[in-house]
């Protein structure tokens, strides 16, 4: 039905599409709508979701073919974990939270995990940042390793890359920072890559080309959706406001040609955790409008910007 089925997934993420989904029942519920749209391969569950309603949705994907992702962004962000912490208490306490949400992974049946950095922090104790930040993904990594023979398959660890000067203030960050990281971690963790959001290129001021093609070689998850840099806007920073949105970003043509940069790396190519490589769409309704047709409008934009890629290749 669609054209990309033979070559990468698409997800969606489900907490950013509908934030007002807290109980089980409204939790299940709209999974239960994304897995039954057979324009979606693959969904993304925060982290925070009980292992009990995990387990669950872990089931649903199976019965309906589609592929699990846990995403601990939210975790991090909530609980203000530190994965790059100069306090060794903090950078354990962030480490053993994330480990936990590994459990909650495999528990489910979830084939990756996703989260960010720590806090960006000031010049003088970045280097030293980076280190700590190297040493929790490998203990993570690590952890992952070791309870894979558990499951019969390795969980794939992906650090997202977020803004380091908007809203977020991740130590990655900016591209060079996340090349040094990821060539230092995938060094010695092959289930270990890198998530980059079309989302955040705005706010990292790089353009796709640049970020993918330096990054390539450890890009292993895709989210894709738009951002605002308008202060005073509703939807400013880090939000993920629908495509096309009056100040926002990303539409049609910054979609697509973020798709063609993904093609010139051979990113539907690789050898993922997942069925198939992964895009998702992470896009987040505001207060008054319909999850619902927030992610019709995704679908709408990704149709577009797809058949645009497929008139210039």
């Amino acid at each position: 039905m669609y054209p990309w089925h033979d070559r990468f997934h698409m997800g969606l993420i489900h907490f950013m599409a509908y934030p007002n989904a807290r109980t089980e029942e409204e939790i299940l519920s709209t999974v239960k709508c994304v897995l039954q749209d057979e324009f979606f391969q693959a969904i993304e569950i925060s982290a925070l979701v009980e292992e009990t309603t995990l387990k669950k949705i872990g089931k649903m994907c199976e019965v309906a073919k589609v592929d699990l992702l846990i995403a601990a962004q939210p975790l991090v962000l909530s609980k203000k974990l530190n994965l790059n912490s100069l306090n060794d208490e903090e950078r354990k306490t962030a480490i053993e939270e994330i480990k936990k949400a590994v459990d909650k992974a495999y528990a489910s049946g979830a084939k990756a995990i996703a989260f960010l950095s720590g806090k960006m922090p000031e010049a003088i104790h970045i280097e030293v940042a980076k280190e700590r930040l190297v040493d929790s993904l490998s203990q993570i990594c690590d952890y992952a390793k070791e309870r894979s023979s558990e499951f019969g398959y390795t969980l794939a660890v992906n650090l997202e890359v977020f803004d380091y000067s908007i809203e977020k203030n991740a130590l990655v960050g900016p591209a060079p920072v996340a090349f040094e990281i990821a060539s230092k971690v995938r060094s010695f963790h092959d289930n270990f890559g890198l998530t980059i959001d079309l989302s955040h290129q705005p706010l990292v001021f790089e353009d796709a080309f640049y970020t993918l093609t330096l990054l390539s070689a450890f890009v292993t998850h895709i989210h894709v959706g738009n951002a605002v840099l308008e202060p005073g806007h509703p939807a400013y920073g880090d939000q993920h406001p629908r495509f096309g949105i009056k100040g926002g970003k990303n539409d049609v043509e910054e979609l697509s040609y973020f798709l063609k940069a993904l093609f010139k790396i051979n990113y539907f190519d690789k050898k993922v955790a997942t069925s198939k490589p992964v895009i998702s769409f992470e896009v987040k309704p505001l207060p008054n409008e319909d999850p619902d047709l927030v992610v019709a409008n995704a679908k709408r934009t990704f149709l577009a910007a797809y058949a645009k890629l497929l008139k210039e290749v």
